[in-house]
């Protein structure tokens, strides 16, 4: 077989996450030359969107057609897949795993080659979606010399923008995405189950919801959390908050515990930013820690 290409990057693993970045990575003009799977038919969906990309049934084979290998494998599957294959000097693994160290590609530094991370801060529900929203988002990188500079330009080259994880801060950032991504829906979801429990269901309280949540992200791109923050807390309003709570206790203990650890952090926010003085924010808080001791009883 004829030596790689400089510069061809080759896929372990054919997601969603694989398939958005080969994309993406293609229609940057960056070679996507190959791609092995434990599902033949994910290769080959991954492969018929890549002109030129091969498939192969042997993760190796990748090594043989690529010099930059992307293991979009799952994040426990990294070290074992790593760890299978022969690596050569001149060579780089990256794993695109949000919280796993370089540690876990040790066996590919040991042989030589170089190691590295590459996680975008996206959600990666739909391949072609992530593909098209690659462009303007932040990606997490970790490497170090040449591989750096090599991601680096392939993250602008996709109109991204890099982000660099200090190692051993790898778990903290990827805990710190989750306030951006899977927590905003889980969020989300708690409003919907409010405004059913009140009688409004269907698909207008959904988007009422949505749309407010686009307005506050709005408004956080021009201000920081604290000052964008609006609503009862911004305004010390104890007596609002009084009947949320008299409200949510009616809907369930669980809604309402929740909403009280979130309030608190709000009374913090909202005091920090001198929205509110500190006798309004001491009310709050004794209302609110009352309320969540009654719960407890």
């Amino acid at each position: 077989m004829a030596p790689p290409e400089d510069g061809a990057v080759g896929f372990i693993g054919a997601g969603r996450v694989g398939q958005a970045l080969s994309r993406a990575f293609a229609r940057a003009g960056i070679a996507v030359t190959a791609v092995a799977s434990r599902s033949r038919g994910s290769a080959e969906a991954f492969a018929a969107q890549i002109p030129a990309c091969r498939v192969f049934d042997q993760p190796q084979a990748v090594l043989d057609s690529a010099n930059t290998i992307f293991l979009s494998v799952p994040d426990d599957a990294v070290a074992s897949v790593a760890a299978s294959l022969r690596w050569r000097p001149g060579m780089a693994a990256v794993h695109c795993s949000g919280a796993s160290e370089l540690s876990v590609l040790a066996a590919v530094r040991a042989a030589g080659a170089q190691v590295g991370s590459f996680h975008p801060l996206l959600m990666f529900a739909d391949p072609e979606v992530a593909a098209a929203a690659l462009p303007g988002c932040a990606i997490a990188l970790e490497a170090e010399g040449p591989l750096l500079h090599r991601l680096e330009a392939m993250v602008s080259a996709i109109g991204a923008q890099t982000l660099r994880v200090p190692p051993g801060a790898r778990a903290a950032y990827h805990a710190a995405s989750h306030y951006g991504a899977a927590f905003l829906c889980v969020l989300l979801a708690e409003g919907m189950k409010i405004f059913d429990a009140a009688g409004m269901s269907g698909d207008l309280p959904r988007k009422a919801l949505l749309s407010l949540a686009r307005g506050t992200l709005d408004t956080l791109e021009h201000n920081d959390p604290a000052r964008a923050m609006a609503g009862v807390y911004a305004r010390g309003d104890s007596g609002t908050a009084a009947r949320h709570l008299l409200a949510l206790e009616g809907v369930s203990p669980e809604i309402a515990a929740l909403y009280r650890t979130l309030a608190l952090r709000s009374v913090a926010l909202a005091q920090e930013a001198k929205r509110i003085d500190r006798e309004s924010a001491d009310s709050l808080r004794k209302l609110l820690q009352a309320n969540e001791n009654r719960g407890a009883a």
